[in-house]
Formats: C-alpha cells, sequence, structure tokens
C-alpha cells in the first residue's frame, strides 16, 4: 500500500546561518523519461524565518499518480532575495523500486 506523503529532511554542510526570507523549495518529480524536464507531482515552499538547517518538509501526492515501473525522487533548493544560493546535485529516489518514501536531502552551495 503506498502511503500519500514523503518526507524530507533537507540540510547543507556550510556552517552559516540563513537570512529570516530564506526560501526552502522541495519538490517530488517523476524522473522517469529520458530528455524531457521531470513531471512535478508534489512540491512546498517555505521560509525560514530564522530557523535553520535542518528543515522537516512532508510532501503530500496522489497515490494514484504513482506508476510502479517509473522512478521518483526529490529535490530541493534554497533561495534568497531570488537567488539561488543551494541546491540538489545528486539523485533522491523515492517510492518505487524498493526505495522509502523518506530522503535526507544535503543540498550543495552554488557560489
Amino acid at each position: 500500500m503506498w502511503s500519500s506523503t514523503v518526507k524530507v529532511v533537507v540540510t547543507y554542510r556550510q556552517r552559516i546561518a540563513l537570512p529570516d526570507n530564506a526560501e526552502i523549495t522541495v519538490q517530488l518529480l517523476d524522473v522517469s523519461r529520458m530528455d524531457v524536464a521531470a513531471e512535478v507531482l508534489a512540491s512546498e515552499t517555505l521560509t525560514s524565518d530564522g530557523a535553520q538547517a535542518p528543515f522537516n518538509v512532508s510532501l503530500s501526492y496522489d497515490p494514484t499518480a504513482i506508476i510502479d515501473s517509473n522512478s521518483y525522487a526529490v529535490r530541493a533548493e534554497i533561495r534568497v532575495d531570488e537567488m539561488l544560493v543551494f541546491t540538489t546535485d545528486q539523485n533522491y529516489p523515492v517510492i518505487t523500486r524498493g526505495n522509502p518514501n523518506e530522503a535526507t536531502i544535503e543540498l550543495v552551495s552554488v557560489n
């Protein structure tokens, strides 16, 4: 039975504090098709409001949209004043193909 939530922990290694207006965006993607942009199944954006990593995010999705033979992944990014400062640089698979409904994402600095 599929859960309709993916739990994601977002963190980064740099020891810097985010400003209050940092925006953390986490997405659940269908990454099955090559050479095509991944389909976004769920997305959540939150403002740090002084909080610091790790950030816990739950993405709710429609379980009927999941196809057992497809591949799904989560990604995240952090923007400050609309400028990208941290992003995902690797694949974090979830849901199908024996993967769990949770992931810990370690972002990398883009500066």
